[in-house]
């Protein structure tokens, strides 16, 4: 298909990073192994799961292939924890100031 051409639904294109992706009516370009997860699944993926390829191989769509799996580890959990908690401290600082500049005038 030439570029710039007008894509119908069901046409597909693999990005320069090896993702096979899916025009949908409903979603616009989806990457085919979420789709076929999603269809194993016979349900959309929670936001939390994401869809890999058992052998690593971007280009093996066969259904065996393609498994689900939680995004977050419980390490990563807390490394998301400490950051907010940080950013808490931060806020928190700069509303004492606020505070103090409030009195001060």
């Amino acid at each position: 298909m030439p570029r710039g051409a007008l894509r119908q639904v069901g046409d597909r294109f693999t990005n320069q990073n090896g993702y096979t992706y899916e025009k949908t009516t409903a979603r616009g370009w989806v990457a085919v192994h979420i789709l076929i997860a999603e269809d194993q699944l016979e349900r959309a993926l929670k936001p939390e799961e994401r869809a890999t390829f058992k052998d690593g191989n971007r280009h093996n769509l066969d259904p065996s292939n393609i498994v689900v799996v939680i995004k977050y580890s419980k390490q990563s959990a807390q490394a998301k924890l400490v950051r907010i908690e940080e950013q808490i401290r931060e806020l928190q600082a700069q509303a004492e100031e606020i505070r103090k500049e409030i009195d001060n005038a």
